[in-house]
């Protein structure tokens, strides 16, 4: 159905909202709500509903999909071009569509139900995916300066014990939706000055909660934004094997998927430990990753992982001046073996732009 379509009432849904053409989103998506599936009786589950502007993402699915035009989009990114506006525009458009609405980000699993998420959830309680700090301790944050110096310049500087929470799960009930209503107008109002902030709807929804009663779902989810690049390699060899449209036995087999970085067994991450005694100091997390990268020799997974290791060390060596890629190796990193280091040398060489 067509957003400005009407869509039928329920007790309880479950939102997603994804946009553009990256098919890695729409794996996101699909992982996380494999997940809902394998934690919740058939006759218990929520009305899942996807609002995404790639439909045919989505064609045989077991979820109910609100198609979005570009003019909707355009619209909910409104004339500052905050594009997290639209989480705000599609929470308080979706909350009136049932009794209780739980907004979920698509770099999501379920480890329990999804009941336990709504049961969270009344007139006098929200949830939030969780705290992260408070007004006090981000204010003394540099990235924080410019908006709590224009915060303060509009009069609108929060209580110090305001608490910020991450938007990635949010859960209030259709009495409540007016919470995503007049976070919109405080977006439009601070991006002028925010433009530092990635975050701002977080920071205005949090603004809207202060002083309500706030439940955290971390625990019943687990929400990998901080690992999106090692999740989003074994997403790959997921849905390589099972394909992309739905089949019944696809939410038992996702809730196996290791929605997590992978590690090495123990005995090899002692094994790594000891092989960085005599690497500098300076060289050591680069050091860690090149080896861990190295010894990736389980599952698909982790093998898929690999590559994503020296990539995350790559990008600690830009920080970092002084390595001779003029040679074989540069001195001070640990030795992989001859057919890791080539390997590896060829993707630094790529990365560094280095001859």
């Amino acid at each position: 159905m067509n957003v400005s379509s009407p869509v039928p009432h329920v007790k309880q849904q479950l939102i997603y909202l994804l946009y553009g053409d990256r098919r890695i989103y729409q794996l996101e998506a699909k992982l996380s709500i494999l997940t809902a599936l394998a934690r919740c009786k058939p006759a218990e589950l929520p009305t899942i509903r996807v609002l995404t502007d790639q439909p045919q993402a989505f064609v045989g699915w077991p979820v109910e999909v609100i198609s979005l035009d570009p003019q909707t989009l355009h619209a909910w990114t409104g004339d500052g071009g905050y594009t997290h506006r639209r989480k705000a525009c599609a929470i308080a458009l979706a909350g009136k569509w049932a009794d209780k609405t739980v907004f979920i980000d698509t770099d999501t699993v379920f480890l329990q139900s999804p009941l336990k998420l709504f049961s969270q959830v009344d007139a006098g309680q929200f949830l939030v995916d969780e705290v992260e700090m408070s007004w006090a301790e981000a204010s003394r944050c540099a990235d924080y300066g410019n908006f709590s110096a224009g915060l303060a310049e509009a009069g609108d500087a929060p209580a110090t014990d305001l608490r910020l929470c991450n938007s990635g799960v949010m859960g209030f009930t259709r009495c409540n939706v007016g919470v995503a209503e007049r976070a919109i107008p405080r977006i439009d109002a601070w991006t002028p000055y925010a433009g530092d902030l990635h975050t701002i709807e977080q920071i205005a929804f949090s603004f809207e909660l202060h002083g309500a009663q706030l439940n955290e779902a971390r625990g019943v989810i687990s929400h990998y934004f901080a690992m999106k690049q090692y999740v989003h390699a074994i997403l790959e060899i997921f849905f390589a094997k099972q394909g992309e449209g739905f089949h019944p036995g696809m939410p038992g087999l996702a809730v196996k998927v290791p929605a997590h970085r992978p590690v090495p067994s123990w005995l090899s991450r002692l094994s790594v430990k000891w092989s960085l005694k005599g690497v500098p100091r300076e060289l050591r997390g680069i050091g860690r990753k090149l080896l861990y990268g190295s010894v990736m020799s389980g599952d698909d997974y982790q093998r898929a992982c690999k590559v994503v290791w020296w990539r995350s060390a790559i990008e600690d060596m830009r920080k970092l001046d002084g390595l001779d890629w003029s040679q074989a190796w540069p001195e001070g990193l640990p030795r992989l073996g001859r057919r890791d280091e080539r390997a590896f040398s060829e993707i630094a060489r790529d990365s560094l732009q280095v001859s």
